[in-house]
């Protein structure tokens, strides 16, 4: 009877003792104690840098002017911002001169009018509905157009030989406007056109046509030197296409003359390499 009182109290003993021992133990300050780690993937083909939007998501890109601009296939119209009836010019007007025609074949040494528009030619689809997008376009032809006149029997003075039908045209350079006031701006064409001064469209006039066919917008223009660009297309002959202005609403519009007119830098140099 007493040894098994005194087993009992030692094996008392002995659990307190252990009990005792678990309360005192020290606790893990360990930094990974109770750490999840989560692994951060990278998109598939990036650094892990910032992203940078597809080609034609987000809006990484100036407009356009027009950059309305165009679609990708031949059908899809080219439309423009909104039309507006105020333009700012992009330099200060010319002192205006006598017209100076270019000769077609200048002499070495001599002096070339600065006067014309720069033209180039594109070959297109003879089912062509609007014009294209020129972005995705190589020209075929570059030429100093001296004259857009939709009336006369050859209307673009300056078309090389052998520039035919299904066709599309753009010119480029300057118009000089030295007197301020509102001006009726015309194009003409068939079949269709689109006319732009300073990268905002103001005349649209797009679409096949059966006859040439003009169409006119009033816009108010201060003195200056604005940048112009005219673009046409002709499924088929004759090759018809104008550009013609009027001062104030009631002008009956004219060709715009030739020494109203400026080439764009660099266009003697294309016309003569012919690209």
């Amino acid at each position: 009877m007493l040894r098994t009182s005194v087993i009992l109290v030692a094996s008392f003993g002995l659990l307190a003792g252990c009990a005792s021992s678990s309360a005192n133990a020290p606790q893990s300050n360990s930094p990974d104690a109770g750490k999840v780690d989560y692994d951060v993937g990278t998109p598939s083909g990036g650094s892990g840098g910032s992203s940078t939007p597809a080609d034609g998501d987000g809006d990484g890109g100036s407009e356009p002017a027009i950059k309305g601009r165009d679609s990708t296939t031949t059908r899809g119209a080219s439309v423009g911002p909104k039309v507006v009836k105020r333009i700012a010019a992009s330099k200060p007007p010319k002192a205006e001169e006598p017209e100076t025609p270019a000769p077609a074949k200048p002499k070495p040494g001599r002096v070339v009018s600065p006067n014309g528009l720069l033209g180039e030619a594109f070959s297109i689809p003879a089912a062509t509905e609007k014009l294209p997008d020129f972005a995705g376009l190589t020209p075929t032809k570059a030429f100093i157009a001296s004259g857009l006149d939709a009336s006369a029997t050859a209307p673009v003075v300056g078309l090389p030989k052998g520039v035919a039908a299904p066709i599309a045209l753009r010119f480029t350079g300057s118009v000089n406007v030295v007197n301020a006031g509102e001006y009726k701006l015309c194009a003409t064409s068939d079949d269709g056109s689109q006319l732009y001064i300073e990268d905002t469209l103001i005349v649209d006039n797009d679409g096949v046509k059966t006859s040439a066919a003009e169409v006119c917008e009033l816009v108010s223009l201060d003195p200056g030197e604005y940048k112009l660009e005219l673009r046409s297309f002709h499924t088929s002959a004759p090759i018809v296409v104008g550009l013609s202005w009027a001062e104030g609403k009631d002008g009956t519009p004219a060709a715009i003359p030739l020494k109203s007119l400026y080439k764009p830098e660099g266009a003697d140099a294309r016309a003569k390499a012919g690209k």
